[in-house]
């Protein structure tokens, strides 16, 4: 993903934001926040929504790059990915990181977006609006917990028996959030209601872990992986919950190599899978399942 100075040359003094609606085919919503985040900008000076604006401007624009991400199912409302472990589903700020969004945008246009996002470090199912007419019906799905999504989840230690995890989390507000320990989510009496039920599928004696069907019911950040940390099963692999601080700072701070995290965390990757979603719109109904990664999930060559 690359954001990119493109420059303009406008003949017919116009407000700004009409300019951004006719020249870039946005809503007026999309033509503020672009605004809002100064970048629309002439003789490097950030450009206000009413300010009448001609000659030369500059213009921060998104350009995607394709990424060969596996599209599970794509219909004309929206298409679901299999989003791969250590990619972002969003652009982070406008940073040189690949996303998602790359592949989305770069086959879509700018007007299809994710409708709801996986960790970092998540691998599995990513529903993506691909028209914005239907993207408000798809995100109220999701705000509305019409949507069921089951997760595969490999932890350490023997669990043998199905139980709801209720735990209240305490979401880090943005401003504190930084490359710190300040990111992790916390159990607190001061959180939201938060509740993962999670079941038993098998337990490899060999690497003393356990795989779990997991079933978020509601959606708080890292819930999984702080619900899983909290009973004393951490999830393998998982740099920020169940490692030491020293342990998560060095990654955080330095990033590791493959072996190094190998070593520090039990697995080079987390292992947790997106593995279904369950939904009905438009008069049909979705189950989509990730059976294309069934062996990695169930029978892993190697763990690391």
């Amino acid at each position: 993903m690359s954001f990119i100075w493109h420059t303009y040359h406008i003949n017919t003094p116009t407000k700004s934001f009409l300019w951004l609606i006719q020249t870039l085919k946005c809503s007026q919503k999309e033509a503020q926040r672009i605004l809002d985040k100064c970048r629309l900008v002439q003789n490097g000076i950030p450009i206000h929504k009413s300010q009448i604006i001609s000659g030369e401007v500059k213009l921060l624009e998104f350009r995607p790059q394709t990424l060969q991400i596996p599209k599970i199912l794509q219909t004309p409302y929206f298409v679901i990915y299999d989003k791969p472990h250590q990619l972002l589903t969003h652009p982070k700020g406008i940073h040189q990181h690949l996303s998602l969004c790359d592949s989305l945008k770069a086959e879509f246009g700018n007007g299809a977006n994710p409708i709801h996002r996986l960790d970092f470090e998540t691998r599995g199912l990513v529903l993506c609006g691909i028209d914005k007419k239907y993207e408000s019906a798809l995100k109220a799905l999701f705000e509305t917990n019409q949507v069921q999504k089951t997760y595969i989840a490999r932890v350490r230690g023997h669990l043998t028996e199905a139980r709801l995890i209720d735990a209240p989390i305490l979401v880090p507000p943005k401003d504190k959030k930084s490359k710190n320990l300040a990111i992790r989510s916390s159990i607190s009496p001061l959180g939201k209601p938060s509740q993962t039920h999670i079941t038993p599928l098998r337990y490899d004696p060999d690497t003393d872990t356990t795989l779990l069907e997991v079933r978020p019911i509601t959606g708080r950040t890292h819930q999984i992986r702080l619900h899983l940390h909290s009973i004393q099963h951490p999830i393998l692999g998982d740099p920020l919950y169940g490692s030491s601080d020293t342990d998560s700072m060095a990654f955080l701070d330095n990033g590791m190599s493959t072996e190094e995290r190998a070593h520090h965390f039990g697995s080079s990757y987390l292992h947790l899978w997106a593995y279904g979603l369950e939904f009905g719109i438009f008069g049909r109904e979705y189950k989509i399942f990730l059976n294309s990664c069934y062996d990695c999930i169930f029978y892993p060559k190697d763990l690391t």
